[in-house]
């Protein structure tokens, strides 16, 4: 339990922290914004071409505004949880709209000798690592006509293209309903899991396991590849009538001694048993050695270390579909061995075995 408790505290943690600082940011560029944008002088802003009449031109010039939006960490991840669940992906509206006007800040104040600035124009780049530069042009036009008027913070405005929902709200609807779908993802996939994990042959298994990892998964290993003490353990497989073993039977089982102080074992695709040199030690007879063995056998009649794996890779593929990267899979692919090792079955499979 401490497992999933101690990192959930601290995920939980990190979000607050990424929530509580994203906000102290947008309100101090907020309150800048409408602090600047009032010592402005009035223009005329105007986002299409044509030029007034009314107007005496004395000279004109192209002015542009550039702002690097940096990256939100909360904003991000909520958007990735709306990516995943579906619905109005409104997390970034506010940064973009506040990035605009900083932008439009700027061109004006390259403008300030500018009655009217027309031809408004905003693109955007993407930069590394999250970050967005918003640019925005126009023409300014240099005339003796100074608006009374003007829009000292148009252009954008934040009317109905932002959404007023509070981001907490929207993150804990978001992720409940992403919880929801993983688990539904999740309990359907262990049903098919544990259905495909039977269907697949012992055949089947060992010719698909001994392809992925030749190193780790080899069934030509003889008497003389093996150490004295691996093969006195695989001899004691041996000695264990068929009827005994009852499904495991059809395994050709092979056995590893790792050299690792923790007492563990694990049973592995294939029929390869991984016994690690500290649970060695620790047994002081040829029956407790047999208990171990048969208990891992027992996982292979079970399906066990199938079903785990399974679940794994369902894991894993959920993890890569909210985070819209190859590089979680690639990152399992590449530790999988290990992972396989270190695969933890229910309180029910340890019981069963």
């Amino acid at each position: 339990m401490e497992e999933v408790i101690l990192p959930g505290i601290l995920l939980t943690i990190l979000i607050g922290i990424a929530y509580l600082t994203g906000r102290v940011a947008d309100g101090v560029h907020d309150r800048a914004l409408k602090r600047d944008e009032s010592l402005l002088p009035r223009q005329v802003l105007d986002s299409g071409s044509n030029i007034p009449g009314d107007i005496k031109l004395h000279d004109t010039a192209m002015v542009t505004g550039k702002v690097v939006i940096a990256e939100d960490r909360f904003r991000n991840l909520l958007a990735r949880l709306r990516i995943f669940v579906g619905g109005r992906l409104s997390a970034h509206e506010a940064s973009i709209t506040r990035a605009k006007r900083e932008a439009m800040l700027r061109l004006r104040t390259n403008a300030k000798g500018a009655s009217h600035i027309i031809g408004i124009r905003f693109d955007s780049a993407q930069l590394s690592r999250g970050m967005i530069e918003m640019i925005v042009s126009g023409t300014a036009l240099y005339t003796d006509h100074r608006p009374k008027g003007g829009f000292p913070s148009a252009l954008p405005d934040d009317g109905v293209n932002i959404s007023h929902r509070n981001l907490l709200v929207e993150f804990l609807s978001a992720s409940t309903a992403f919880l929801l779908i993983c688990w539904g993802i999740y309990a359907a996939s262990g049903l098919l899991v544990e259905w495909a994990s039977h269907e697949i042959s012992v055949e089947d298994e060992v010719a698909i396991w001994s392809q992925l990892e030749p190193e780790l998964i080899n069934h030509h290993r003889t008497a003389d590849d093996r150490s004295l003490a691996e093969n006195y353990l695989v001899d004691l497989i041996n000695s264990i009538p068929k009827a005994a073993l009852g499904p495991a039977a059809a395994y050709d089982f092979d056995v590893v001694i790792v050299p690792d102080p923790t007492p563990n074992a694990a049973a592995l695709p294939g029929g390869l048993i991984l016994v690690h040199a500290g649970m060695i030690d620790l047994v002081e007879s040829e029956n407790e050695l047999l208990s171990i063995l048969g208990h891992e056998i027992g996982h292979y009649n079970g399906r066990d270390h199938l079903e785990g794996l399974g679940r794994e890779v369902v894991g894993v593929a959920l993890s890569a579909m909210m985070f819209q990267t190859d590089a979680v899979l690639t990152t399992w692919i590449a530790g999988w061995p290990k992972l396989l090792t270190d695969l933890d079955y229910s309180r029910s499979q340890e019981l069963d075995a």
